[in-house]
């Protein structure tokens, strides 16, 4: 994975590791071996985002700060991801994604 960037502070490079491993393990199902492909996976607390309104809106805020204002910068985009387990939980993202870039109503981007 891509996130160690030079000239981070050891403990900053650290937990970026740390973070790194954790994600190759669930990718890679050894988390939480022997399973069936079927297993619950504990999220650190540091990872969760625990007060939020809206659970979309507020997971697009953590990961996308000043998305309305950054969109167009390659960069900004590039280096930030969000994952999710269900193809319609990432329509809902990108929808309310597009709504806050776009200016449009969320209601009126399900009809189109």
């Amino acid at each position: 994975m891509c996130l160690l960037q030079e000239g981070l502070q050891s403990t900053t490079a650290s937990e970026i590791q740390e973070f790194s491993d954790w994600i190759v393990q669930i990718g890679d199902g050894k988390l939480q071996e022997p399973n069936d492909g079927l297993v619950e996976i504990e999220i650190p607390q540091e990872f969760l985002i625990s007060e939020f309104n809206d659970p979309i809106e507020a997971i697009v805020f953590a990961i996308y700060p000043n998305l309305i204002q950054k969109h167009t910068d390659e960069s900004y985009l590039q280096w930030r991801a969000i994952l999710a387990s269900r193809i319609e939980t990432i329509n809902e993202i990108n929808q309310y994604m597009l709504s806050l870039i776009l200016g449009i109503s969320i209601y009126t981007l399900k009809l189109i």
